[in-house]
């Protein structure tokens, strides 16, 4: 694995995997707080019966250096208090209407979410829409009311794609869980969704042969954009599947195998079926290449640690899903739902497929053990701090010229590094952080450089 540097209810789970790409499904009546671009959180409190609405605006610096800002939705459930658990869902809205919400207030947690979705943010997901997800959560950490020990990120699609580089980047997080994550951003986007738009395009007014992908694709194509070609090394740097080995707390990843929106074969080539179902044209790419740069030709189960991984595959009986969400001791555990191979005319399951998984015996055992029991210090993701606190980040660049109180400039960045490592310090111990520190600087080019980055930080959390 290279490491970069200068680098629910089932009711809910149906939800999820057959709309979140077509965000709309995903968009709620909250109303947002004007945004006004400076560097204070702003928000405003209305109540909703059983649960309370805040809405904060959470300012971030941009890919061109300028301050923005947009809204984040905290519910809270009603009569609630003291510091509440909380989940996170990242890049698409909270549906209040979904069960596995009302789940969260029935059990006293808060849960927040961005409070809107515009097709924009899919053209941003690997830069602007993820130092903003990345703001939401440093804004959320340092809220009144929050359990710090018990925060968790539960994302599907687009998402799950945030949900996991969230986990790869920060400590912090309790648990997590990534439903149809996109693993590999060359392989989807460039490649399967390049040749998916040739064959809708070819197909004239005979209708779309990939319907749904052909409803959402243009949403996406100016993420190929934004890179300056295959060779880019962007590519492998922000896709999930190159920092897998980077997660530090427990991850489960929920993925079925007819899913035409984010192909199974970059989750785990063993469980993918060698071909589609006839649905597609002879020869049609729906398996990842194996010429890719780096390691964009291999799955996230090929690169995950295999001594911290667990990987199953599911048979789905009569096109329904209706199961607590299996989850192990492992920081990655892999969920193949086989709900048969790729249809053309499907989403995130094949035509038909209905229900999903559990996940809330998963969150309050995570909940359970807090922060404290989950998070371990692992020296890939230690290095990919010391490199951010350099400035070094390919996935959160750092800003110095801009404002030192905004998410996105350096200041910020060394703030919360010293901030989380502080956190595990006292949960666990400074001698098991130095440990890990060590391990990820003698396996590093500018040695030099980070000891001196590490002695700073360490000084730092000793204060």
């Amino acid at each position: 694995m290279k490491i970069w540097k200068p680098t629910a209810s089932a009711a809910f789970g149906a939800a999820l995997f057959l709309g979140v790409f077509a965000a709309s499904a995903f968009i709620n009546t909250v109303s947002a707080a004007d945004l006004t671009g400076s560097g204070a959180l702003q928000s405003e409190e209305e109540s909703a019966g059983d649960f309370g609405r805040e809405i904060i605006s959470v300012p971030y610096i941009n890919r061109e250096g300028k301050v923005e800002s947009r809204p984040i939705v905290l519910y809270r459930p009603a009569n609630a208090s003291g510091d509440l658990p909380l989940v996170y869902v990242p890049h698409y809205p909270i549906d209040e209407s979904a069960p596995v919400f009302k789940e969260y207030m029935a059990r006293g947690w808060a849960a927040a979410s961005p409070t809107e979705f515009k097709p924009e943010y899919n053209g941003r997901l690997a830069d602007d829409n993820l130092v903003f997800n990345n703001a939401a959560l440093y804004a959320l950490r340092r809220r009144d009311g929050i359990d710090r020990q018990r925060i968790a990120v539960v994302g599907g699609s687009a998402g799950g794609y945030t949900a996991l580089m969230l986990c790869e980047l920060q400590m912090g997080v309790c648990a997590a869980v990534a439903h149809s994550p996109v693993a590999n951003l060359y392989y989807n986007f460039a490649v399967y969704f390049r040749k998916c738009d040739e064959l809708n395009a070819a197909a004239g007014e005979g209708g779309l042969p990939v319907p749904v992908q052909g409803m959402i694709s243009s949403t996406f194509r100016p993420i190929n954009d934004s890179f300056s070609g295959a060779d880019d090394p962007r590519w492998e740097a922000l896709s999930p599947v190159a920092l897998i080995q980077c997660i530090s707390s427990p991850v489960v990843v929920n993925h079925y195998t007819a899913d035409v929106l984010v192909p199974v074969d970059q989750i785990t080539k063993r469980f993918a079926y060698a071909d589609d179902d006839g649905s597609f044209p002879d020869g049609f790419l729906i398996r990842m290449g194996g010429d890719y740069p780096g390691v964009l030709s291999r799955s996230l189960e090929e690169e995950a640690n295999p001594a911290e991984l667990s990987a199953a595959r599911y048979p789905v009986e009569n096109r329904h899903v209706d199961m607590d969400m299996p989850f192990s001791d492992k920081l990655l555990t892999i969920n193949i739902l086989d709900d048969g191979p790729m249809n053309a005319k499907g989403s995130h399951t094949a035509p038909g497929t209905t229900g999903g998984v559990n996940t809330i015996p998963y969150l309050e055992a995570m909940f359970s053990q807090t922060l404290a029991k989950t998070e371990r210090a692992v020296p890939e993701k230690l290095l990919l701090m010391l490199e951010r606190h350099r400035g070094k980040s390919v996935q959160l660049p750092a800003h110095e010229n801009a404002d030192d109180a905004v998410y996105g400039s350096l200041a910020v960045y060394r703030e919360e590094i010293v901030d989380e490592l502080a956190r595990y310090a006292a949960n666990r111990s400074l001698a098991e952080l130095d440990e890990a520190a060590a391990a990820a600087i003698k396996s590093a080019e500018d040695a030099d450089a980070l000891t001196k980055v590490w002695a700073e930080i360490k000084s730092k959390i000793k204060e």
